[in-house]
């Protein structure tokens, strides 16, 4: 645990619980300077020396700590999904900051989770998030710290099937909603420090388009068109196109069956499918667009016959309802009475930084 603070009487015995024995026994066997990823520890913890030639001092080593590095840089080219950092610490994909090798521990010690390269989320939850801190045992800090090539994606949402058009009773057969997006970075321990440094990237997952609604006219023939699917939401990984609805009963010409929407990219939301077209008489909606930085995802749309039926009676017309927009994921998340704050932040954040739930 962090040795105690000034003021007490301090035992070489009490340096070496923390910091492991060294050879020779010595204060300036504890003289070390370490590079991980790029990121450099001048000290085995902030204040004690580490040239080789710089005065150190039984006082330099008050309220000082071990300091373990979790490993989220390794195999840059590896996407990874789902992590959870503690994980990483109890698989030992760690590196130790000290002159020679030591025992792990918590308690009392400074935990670093170095990202340095790409994580995706699922699409299942918005409160899925891409990488989570985990939960840790009275450590004596939690640090983030985002290199210049971390990205952290949320997913994007999948769009929403188009409504098969108008079934018996002139109900049901509705559009499907769009997925919603998932989230990037899920901090659940308390006090995190999170640093975003140049170039380094925190993303939510835009929501998909909702299943455009489909349409029925009856006043010959009974003529039925499906909607259009919803466009996928952008993110890691990028959200799907939703299916165009295809009638299942009725008058199925050409045209009938509603388009599909289009895919996401990371970046860039899916385009809403056209409605079916059945005759010029029947119309299917057009699904609606998926998510992207600036524009909000959008539900589908109403099937326009009838509007055009509202004064008769009974009316030949009829539209089935369309999905709704899914909504955004976060670029962080917390859990619910958790804080946390910003070291440094130099790099780009999209999306809510306050969201809470964390999964």
């Amino acid at each position: 645990m962090t040795i105690k603070a000034a003021g007490n009487p301090l035992e070489f015995s009490e340096i070496e619980a923390e910091f492991g024995a060294q050879n020779p026994r010595s204060l300036g066997a504890y003289r070390h300077s370490q590079t991980v990823d790029g990121l450099t520890f001048n000290g085995i913890d902030t204040g004690i020396p580490s040239g080789s030639n710089d005065e150190i001092a039984f006082s330099d080593f008050y309220g000082k700590s071990l300091n373990i590095v979790v490993d989220c840089f390794s195999n840059p080219g590896t996407d990874e999904f789902r992590v959870n950092a503690k994980s990483k610490y109890i698989n030992n994909d760690i590196v130790i900051i000290n002159p020679t090798t030591v025992s792990k521990k918590q308690q009392g010690t400074k935990i670093t989770i170095r990202v340095n390269k790409k994580f995706g989320s699922n699409k299942n939850s918005v409160n899925h998030c891409a990488l989570r801190t985990g939960t840790w045992s009275n450590p004596a800090a939690v640090i983030v710290d985002l290199g210049s090539n971390a990205k952290v994606y949320g997913s994007g949402g999948n769009g929403g099937r188009g409504a098969d058009g108008v079934g018996a009773n002139n109900v049901g057969e509705n559009g499907d909603k769009g997925g919603d997006g998932s989230s990037g970075l899920g901090i659940q321990h308390q006090g995190t420090i999170v640093n975003v440094r140049s170039g380094a990237i925190l993303r939510r997952g835009y929501g998909g388009g909702g299943g455009g609604a489909g349409g029925r006219e009856t006043s010959k023939v009974d003529r039925r068109a499906g909607g259009g699917g919803g466009g996928g939401g952008a993110g890691f990984p990028a959200g799907i196109a939703g299916k165009g609805g295809v009638p299942q009963a009725g008058t199925n010409k050409a045209g009938g069956a509603g388009k599909d929407g289009s895919n996401a990219t990371e970046t860039t939301g899916g385009t809403g499918g056209n409605g079916g077209d059945n005759q010029d008489q029947a119309f299917g909606a057009k699904g609606g667009d998926g998510g992207q930085n600036g524009k909000q995802s959008e539900p589908g749309g109403n099937s326009p016959g009838i509007e055009n039926q509202v004064n008769k009676e009974p009316p030949d017309n009829y539209s089935s309802l369309p999905g709704a927009r899914g909504i955004n994921g976060a670029a962080i998340r917390k859990t619910s009475g958790i804080s946390f704050s910003f070291g440094v932040n130099s790099g780009t954040i999209e999306g809510s930084t306050t969201a809470t739930g964390v999964s």
